[in-house]
């Protein structure tokens, strides 16, 4: 981050000795301990944003637990049950089953697969092309992070209304 303010302060010696103390133990500037110690305060007791855990999506993700179906794009792939775990305009993470990875993941790091949900409160299917981005291993299942490469104009409107 781009340091472009200056801030003085006055204050007695035993505090100005202290944080020369801290600075010193903790193998930093003066400044960057001060830095530290004020962030941490405001991290603690205000709003701060935290610049590690901003959001760093395009589209805002809605948690949701919904039933779906994902195959490979060939056209003689068995179906695999999942569960989509979080939905955005531009993605989704899905949890499947340990043995369905494997054959998403056939087509190399970027692969393409299809998955087909009902929304909430919806009552026609939504299918989706996704590219998968990451694979997590997690109790059993996998989840898988996958951004939405093909949809059709019904099915990404269905989402929008969904999302919004």
């Amino acid at each position: 981050m781009k340091k472009e303010i200056t801030i003085c302060f006055r204050t007695n010696e035993e505090l100005r000795s202290a944080l020369e103390t801290v600075a010193r133990e903790d193998r930093r500037s003066l400044s960057s301990a001060i830095e530290l110690i004020l962030t941490d305060y405001l991290k603690k007791n205000r709003d701060y944003p935290d610049r590690d855990q901003q959001e760093r999506r395009r589209y805002p993700r809605k948690h949701v637990a919904i039933p779906a179906y994902v195959k490979t794009c060939d056209a003689d792939t068995i179906q695999h049950g999942a569960v989509i775990l979080d939905l955005s305009l531009g993605g989704m993470c899905v949890s499947v089953p340990k043995e369905c990875v494997s054959k998403i993941y056939e087509g190399g790091e970027k692969s393409h697969f299809e998955t087909s949900f009902v929304l909430p409160a919806g009552s026609k299917p939504v299918k989706v092309i996704c590219k998968l981005e990451r694979v997590v291993p997690s109790n059993g299942n996998v989840h898988v992070g996958a951004s939405f490469v093909d949809a059709d104009f019904l099915n990404y409107q269905n989402l929008q209304q969904y999302l919004v």
